[in-house]
């Protein structure tokens, strides 16, 4: 596996920011499943983490030679992957100008039957955000245990049952395209982005990711929803983003083989 790690200028962001990528090559100690040209995942971190946390905690490297993905992750602090008030616009930077310059640098496809992107936690929101937003773009998009309804979660730290952050770190953020709301004006397009939730059975953020999913339910928008034994922690979204690669293969998630 070819992993490389680098920082370049950003315009959306306005400044030097780091990124890392996986490049799945032949080796003994993984049969891929497929010989394909790479199809590319975008794979987003949580609040806590950055660029390096799928490499640190998860069999990222596996799984992407397994099922034959360029792994493109980004640092984005804890933004929520979005535009803020003041211009600097970490969703722009995901959906518009990243692939755009990976495109540039490796010549790595920028077709939308190619691209996938998914992440953990606020990472799952951001993956939802950014495939909804450009629908055009993307062919499928994963959410982990994500931050799924934004006004909910401020509640949850407004109410003291989330610590990790204060609510006045939202206020910066231009979020009124919420997930739910972007998910709404494309729910009847024949050729939106492929969804699949998943959430932890002990995970404070199920009920939000239930309701969700029904929502796109009532909106006639096909996904999957999957629960599992874990929490809103590393062990879970291991497993999970395994699942996320076969739904991306177009394989049977329910009796497909975790590695």
């Amino acid at each position: 596996m070819a992993r490389l790690k680098g920082t370049f200028y950003s315009a959306c962001l306005k400044r030097n920011v780091s990124i890392s990528f996986l490049f799945p090559d032949r080796s003994n100690d993984v049969d891929p499943l497929y010989e394909d040209e790479p199809k590319v995942l975008y794979l987003l971190h949580g609040l806590g983490g950055n660029e390096d946390e799928w490499t640190r905690f998860s069999k990222i490297e596996y799984y992407a030679k397994k099922y034959n993905f360029i792994i493109v992750m980004p640092g984005v602090e804890r933004s929520f992957y979005c535009n803020t008030c003041y211009g600097i616009n970490y969703l722009d930077f995901v959906i518009e100008e990243l692939p755009t310059l990976v495109n540039k640098w490796f010549k790595i496809s920028t077709k939308k039957e190619d691209t996938f992107i998914a992440g953990e936690s606020m990472g799952g929101y951001g993956a939802l955000k950014a495939a909804l937003s450009r629908p055009e773009r993307f062919a499928a998009a994963a959410s982990l245990s994500g931050v799924v309804d934004y006004e909910s979660f401020k509640k949850k730290i407004q109410n003291r049952e989330f610590s990790e952050m204060k609510v006045e770190e939202l206020d910066f953020l231009n979020d009124e395209e919420t997930p739910y709301r972007l998910a709404e004006k494309i729910a009847k397009e024949n050729d939106k982005p492929a969804l699949i939730l998943q959430c932890g059975s002990e995970d404070f953020l199920l009920k939000d990711n239930r309701n969700f999913s029904a929502s796109l339910k009532e909106l006639g928008y096909d996904h999957i929803y999957k629960e599992g034994p874990g929490d809103h922690e590393w062990p879970y979204w291991d497993k999970a983003i395994q699942y996320a690669f076969m739904f991306f293969r177009g394989l049977n998630i329910e009796t497909g083989r975790l590695y």
